[in-house]
């Protein structure tokens, strides 16, 4: 949806064989040249004239109605003056009045989409990395439900493996151990496993009674599991991240689906028995070109299969319930993986999730162990961010008791996080700055939000119901007029973002409106404007882009404060 569109109609009135996707129309770069300005290179290919010919062949014949000042043509643009009163006038309406769904393009009505992201091994604590996934597929889940699409977000349950058989032996009283003592009985079963080739046997013994099908073994190994997910979950709740569906790896053991892929694979002589009898795929057979990655394990020796081998028939499962679009949230060192399993799909005919990638997290300073000495732990991130945050808010809110310090704390320790990550494009390394994330200026969660909590406190010293809208509007300042065409991009915004699979625009848009309301805050006295119309006017400005701050963040998982 672009505000401006109604200026397109006349030109398309008058040029019968164009249609609006051929012009490009949006706020002029320097408010000096005009409000907007219009881009007809496509439109003049199409008409088989040259650009500047085709602008001043509009500014010449087409006639525009009385909200169009004057037109200006500067080679292949037509710069536009408005009246900014009629224009941000509508542009405060349908944003005050669509309310919490402003920004929506509802380009997912009727259409479902199926989400799988995260996926921790069951004896590991989320650690950042891994929390990239989680927030990035997170933030995905609500930008398309924001756009109207049927969501369920999908949570692979890794249930099998040695590791959750010596992690079984390892927890014979389970019901008093919390999530840290399992993960500590995993490290120290590994390191007895590494000296005990009779402790480590026995893994792999149990590993293969519950893919046999005990009854017993499968209870341990569901217990053991479901103990450390719940776990797990408690942390990633805290980054507001939920899940619709668990899907455990241990559903897809024997699944006949298997058998049907591995048909199909050796119809193309794509299968074969390796030296060590496991089952392989030659994936050369099937279109792959490089040495790397050429074989893909199906099945042990002792007829065991790889998990690689139960993901095929997970994903086949997943393609099958339905859904319009189907993603697959994976960090980038998982690439191949996934264009292996893709091409394997593709040989018997079956279609594979679109892969979203993601890079890693460092941080700035270097630190990233735990007393395991290898990475840092979601949950102690999150415990630091806190306490940063705390000493930040301490700092601003004097005003407010410990209690309400510690909650708004909370909220602005998931707001820096979550924006410092979310705002990087994926396929980029994020490098973390506790100091620069946590700051209230600058390019940050907590600036956005102290945007906001800055507005409330002018609409709270208002006092008055807010009007709906305004039969005096008036802009009479270039930053009314910047902050509000800025507002107006979010709907196209919020359409790039679900087209690139990338909620990076959004945050760069939530910075922008931010940044342009400040220029606005301290050029234009809302309050103590100069007359009731300007007041009316600036606290309707205020109140628009409070309520699209607040969309942008949401779609962020990010929290909009009442104050800071």
């Amino acid at each position: 949806m672009n505000p401006f569109d109604s200026l397109l109609q006349p030109i398309l009135d008058h040029y019968s064989e164009l249609s609006a996707g051929d012009f490009q129309i949006a706020p002029a770069p320097n408010v000096e040249m005009g409000d907007v300005a219009l881009r007809a290179f496509v439109a003049a290919k199409k008409l088989k004239m040259p650009p500047p010919k085709l602008i001043a062949d509009i500014q010449e014949a087409v006639s525009f109605g009385p909200e169009v000042l004057s037109l200006e043509a500067a080679g292949p643009y037509l710069n536009f003056r408005l009246d900014r009163n009629v224009f941000g006038n509508a542009f405060v309406a349908d944003i005050l009045s669509t309310r919490e769904r402003f920004g929506s393009n509802g380009s997912g009505k009727g259409q479902s989409l199926l989400i799988e992201h995260t996926s921790i091994n069951p004896n590991a604590s989320p650690h950042v990395g891994r929390a990239r996934n989680a927030m990035i597929g997170d933030s995905l889940v609500r930008l398309f439900r924001f756009e109207s699409y049927e969501v369920r977000v999908h949570y692979y349950v890794n249930d099998m493996g040695r590791q959750i058989g010596l992690l079984v032996l390892m927890c014979d009283d389970l019901e008093s151990m919390v999530f840290d003592d399992v993960l500590d009985a995993y490290v120290e079963a590994n390191e007895r496993a590494e000296s005990d080739p009779k402790f480590a046997e026995q893994g792999y013994e149990l590993l293969a009674k519950m893919e046999s099908g005990d009854p017993e073994t499968q209870r341990k190994f569901f217990e053991v599991t479901e103990h450390c997910l719940k776990g797990q979950l408690a942390v990633l709740a805290r980054l507001g991240i939920e899940y619709d569906e668990f899907d455990r790896e241990s559903k897809y053991l024997k699944d006949p689906r298997l058998d049907a892929l591995v048909g199909a694979l050796e119809e193309r002589e794509a299968v074969f028995v390796d030296e060590d009898k496991r089952l392989v795929v030659d994936l050369s057979k099937i279109g792959h070109t490089r040495d790397e990655g050429r074989y893909f394990v199906l099945m042990r020796a002792n007829g065991s299969s790889m998990y690689g081998y139960r993901d095929l028939a997970y994903t086949v499962d997943k393609m099958g319930k339905g859904a319009d679009v189907n993603l697959w949230v994976l960090g980038e060192d998982h690439k191949l993986y996934a264009e292996q399993q893709a091409l394997i799909l593709a040989a018997a005919g079956e279609p594979a999730p679109e892969s979203i990638y993601y890079a890693y997290i460092l941080l700035k300073d270097g630190k990233m162990s735990t007393r395991q000495g290898k990475v840092i732990l979601l949950s102690e991130f999150l415990d630091e961010a806190g306490r940063l945050a705390a000493e930040r808010v301490a700092e601003q809110c004097t005003d407010l008791d410990t209690e309400e310090q510690n909650a708004i704390a909370e909220k602005v320790a998931v707001a820096a996080i979550r924006f410092a990550i979310l705002r990087i494009g994926p396929n980029k390394n994020v490098i973390f700055d506790w100091d620069a994330s946590l700051s209230f200026n600058g390019d940050t969660g907590p600036y956005v939000q102290y945007s906001i909590a800055r507005i409330n406190s002018i609409l709270r010293k208002y006092g008055k119901p807010l009007p709906e809208t305004s039969d005096k509007f008036l802009i009479d300042v270039d930053s009314e007029w910047s902050l509000l065409t800025k507002l107006a991009s979010f709907p196209e915004t919020v359409a790039t973002a679900a087209r690139q699979r990338n909620c990076a625009p959004v945050a760069q848009f939530a910075l922008d409106v931010a940044h342009a309301f400040t220029s606005f805050y301290h050029e234009c006295p809302v309050l103590a404007a100069g007359s009731d119309a300007q007041i009316e006017s600036r606290i309707l400005i205020c109140a628009a882009t409070r309520q699209t701050l607040t969309n942008a963040l949401a779609i962020l998982g990010i929290e909009a404060l009442e104050r800071m």
